[in-house]
């Protein structure tokens, strides 16, 4: 038997996993443990045995209903083609009939489906089932099934027409301007007015009515490109593409042609409250607990040099991680209960879990882990890893009469430091990276791009990093004033009322290794999420459109007659 010495760096990683904690061979129990169900469906629906597929669409949906996404599981569940009697009927009332597997519907898939409506609906307002007294409908049924644009599947039946005339009257509410454009439809370059949207806003506020979802969702524009700024209308609109929108297996509402998340009013206003404060600088960090990493470094000293067995791995390693325990949260500069605060916490999970090799990264890509078994380095005793999120954008550019700007560049990338862990487990920050540190940190920024096709809640950090800018920008450039404009629904905490969440408050700490014949090497990171806009905005920053795009852009909204109650048009 092999005697294994610990070469060992701990990273105490404040990740909220609700997976495995060892690096999983199987890649689709490894993304449905660490709730990437988008991912996972797509595996599953390129499997060709159809049993296999029909039993990983069943997990997914296990998994979806356990952690909240009821709507994502509905889906899932819909797409088995033993479910019900293969009718589907979706939100344009054509059926499509499904030829059934022979079998379908036994006992043991009905059984299991049961189980999971009965889970779903466990995580739902009791009142939102009929058989509870609601409207909603989830039990399965000959005749089809009616699915809403949010993904909510209700039963076809003529005593419930009525509440289906209710639903689908929801459905597009405030999707057509007073123009008669479509928000479904997909466009190249729609057009947000700031100041007519908050006058809108503030009519529904005095008539006690929330803003509907085309509001909540800025008439789906899923990437800002240009804000314009027009004086003699009074006005401050912002500009990209757009599209229809859906909310895909992770409850994350996305354009539904590319996969994008389209940006929120709640992220906009918790945004330009922050650049409207004392101190903008806003994000979030997970700081260790000085017991806790005295008691990592006891425990590792204590073992090293003992041998490690495939025997008893697991009990080590679980020994490791209660001597680890957990880590606590801090959300600055925006309020924590908050879906902004909790996408901040999200993404920098993410990526921890992308650096330990705890999700797969992209093509051309390592872990930290591996990176450190490969380069076969001496080890550094108790060894701290930070990572964290900043902005990363070119520039600013702008026309010549600073009206007119383009947001540039990425927006976010990773940076790293090494710390040390003294006798007492408190932290001392080196200010240097190591070579590998530095490698997964530099990495992670080159294949930014293709992390956040892969992974939605990249590119919603990258929206939240954009409405940041665009924020401070209007208010260190004074562009409110330019079109006598008060933002004050948009940026006091008397006027628009954001969506509260739940705050996140700590995190569990994971450690991830691998083994070699000679050694384990232990590995996670600590770090966060920093963003300050203001140095993003500061005039050295802007570059001056030489190329007439700009201005083109601008001229071509200029003077244009929009009926009163308009606040977006493409």
């Amino acid at each position: 038997m092999v005697n294994k010495t610990f070469a060992a760096v701990l990273s105490l990683v404040f990740l909220a996993s609700n997976g495995s904690f060892e690096v999983e061979a199987d890649e689709f129990r490894q993304l449905l443990r660490s709730g990437e169900y988008v991912q996972a469906l797509g595996r599953a629906r390129a499997n060709q045995d159809m049993v296999l597929r029909q039993q990983q669409m069943i997990q997914i949906a296990r998994h979806q209903a356990a952690s909240g996404v009821q709507a994502g599981a509905l889906e899932s569940l819909a797409s088995l083609q033993d479910f019900a009697d293969g009718s589907l009927i979706r939100s344009t009332g054509q059926a499509e009939t499904r030829p059934m597997p022979s079998g379908s519907q036994g006992g043991a898939a009905m059984a299991d489906f049961d189980t999971l409506i009965d889970l779903i609906k466990a995580t739902v307002a009791p009142d939102s089932w009929d058989d509870l007294g609601g409207a909603g409908t989830i039990t399965p049924f000959p005749g089809g099934i009616y699915v809403d644009r949010d993904g909510l599947m209700v039963r076809l039946d003529s005593r419930r027409d009525s509440e289906l005339q209710g639903i689908r009257r929801e459905q597009f509410d405030g999707m057509f301007s007073d123009k008669g454009q479509d928000v479904r439809e997909t466009s190249s370059m729609r057009k947000v007015s700031l100041v007519r949207l908050q006058r809108q806003l503030q009519l529904l506020q005095l008539r006690n009515e929330r803003a509907d979802q085309v509001m909540r969702n800025l008439a789906g524009i899923y990437k800002i490109q240009y804000v314009l700024v027009y004086p003699d209308q009074r006005d401050i609109v912002i500009a990209g593409p757009a599209g229809p929108w859906k909310e895909n297996g992770n409850g994350r509402l996305v354009n539904t042609n590319n996969g994008k998340p389209v940006l929120k009013l709640d992220y906009l206003v918790e945004l330009m409250r922050n650049a409207y404060s004392a101190n903008p600088t806003f994000g979030c960090s997970i700081t260790p607990r000085t017991a806790n990493l005295l008691k990592a470094k006891q425990y590792l000293a204590s073992h090293n040099g003992k041998p490690l067995t495939p025997q008893n791995t697991d009990a080590w390693i679980q020994g490791l991680r209660q001597s680890v325990g957990r880590q606590d949260v801090e959300v600055f500069g925006t309020d924590n209960q908050t879906h902004l605060a909790q996408i901040l916490v999200e993404a920098d999970h993410h990526m921890k879990l992308v650096g330990l090799g705890e999700v797969p990264g992209v093509p051309g890509m390592n872990s930290y882990l591996d990176n450190l078994v490969q380069s076969d380095e001496p080890t550094q005793g108790v060894n701290m890893l930070r990572w964290w999120f900043t902005t990363n954008y070119q520039a600013l550019h702008a026309s010549k009469d600073g009206l007119a700007f383009e947001v540039v560049g990425p927006a976010v990338k990773v940076l790293s430091e090494n710390e040390i862990v003294d006798q007492l487990g408190n932290r001392q920050q080196t200010g240097k990276s190591d070579p590998l540190t530095q490698q997964f940190a530099s990495e992670f920024t080159s294949n930014f791009e293709m992390l956040a096709e892969r992974y939605p809640v990249y590119q919603e950090l990258r929206n939240v990093f954009d409405l940041a800018v665009i924020s401070m920008l209007i208010k260190s450039h004074e562009l409110d004033r330019k079109v006598d404009w008060n933002p004050e629904f948009y940026t006091q905490s008397y006027g628009y009322q954001p969506v509260r969440a739940q705050a996140v408050n700590s995190v569990k700490s994971v450690v991830s290794y691998r083994i070699t014949t000679d050694r384990v090497v232990l590995a996670a990171v600590s770090g966060g999420v920093i963003v300050d806009p203001l140095p993003v905005v500061n005039q050295k920053n802007l570059k001056q459109d030489d190329y007439g795009i700009l201005n083109a852009e601008y001229q071509g909204n200029r003077g244009i007659d929009l009926p009163g109650n308009t606040w977006w048009w493409d």
